[in-house]
């Protein structure tokens, strides 16, 4: 086991899992995961779209051309639901997008307090266009839930899957325990 945050669990997760791509748009919530990123800059390619709409759209577009699980990496609330019609789209045509979605302050989650990309039942509004969903509710689950989103994407008809990693979570530090890979990022 190693001591990281949640954001640098989640990165190097990722990386165990063979994801070497990622399209993303950074936001308050995401700071962690974007520090993690830049740690581990010779190992990923980041691309920065506009929009979280083409964020969703451009990880469908790689992961049809390339046959490879594709990653988007964006802020919650108006950030996903931008991102929904491509979303859509990648449930119909069976694409293996994986989102991963920054959150508020667990404590704060599904309270109605007006926070900055709140919105309630995020995963609830999410879970109808994608096969996996899951919250982080400390960095130590952060693993378990890439490696099960990976399953999820790996086995039967691949739908995109999403996780979310509050920003009090992306941010603490627990004593991490990676998980190897057992299904790649072929599709």
């Amino acid at each position: 086991m190693t001591t990281m945050t949640g954001g640098q669990a989640l990165v190097q997760q990722l990386k165990r899992e063979g994801i070497d791509t990622i399209f993303g748009l950074p936001g308050i919530q995401l700071d962690w995961v974007f520090d993690a990123l830049h740690e581990e800059r010779a190992h990923f390619k980041l691309y920065h779209p506009r929009h979280e709409q083409a964020c969703g759209y451009m990880a469908d577009g790689y992961a049809r051309a390339s046959c490879r699980t594709a990653v988007a990496l964006m802020v919650p609330g108006p950030g996903l639901l931008n991102a929904a019609g491509a979303l859509s789209t990648a449930y119909a045509v069976s694409s293996p997008v994986f989102v991963v979605t920054g959150n508020i302050e667990s404590k704060n989650i599904d309270k109605g307090k007006g926070l900055l990309h709140e919105i309630n039942d995020q995963l609830g509004m999410i879970a109808h266009v994608t096969k996996y969903q899951a919250l982080a509710r400390s960095p130590a689950e952060i693993p378990g839930l890439v490696h099960e989103a990976m399953k999820q994407l790996c086995t039967g008809r691949p739908r995109p899957v999403e996780i979310e990693v509050p920003s009090d979570v992306a941010e603490a530090k627990a004593d991490i325990e990676l998980l190897d890979s057992t299904f790649g990022t072929d599709a």
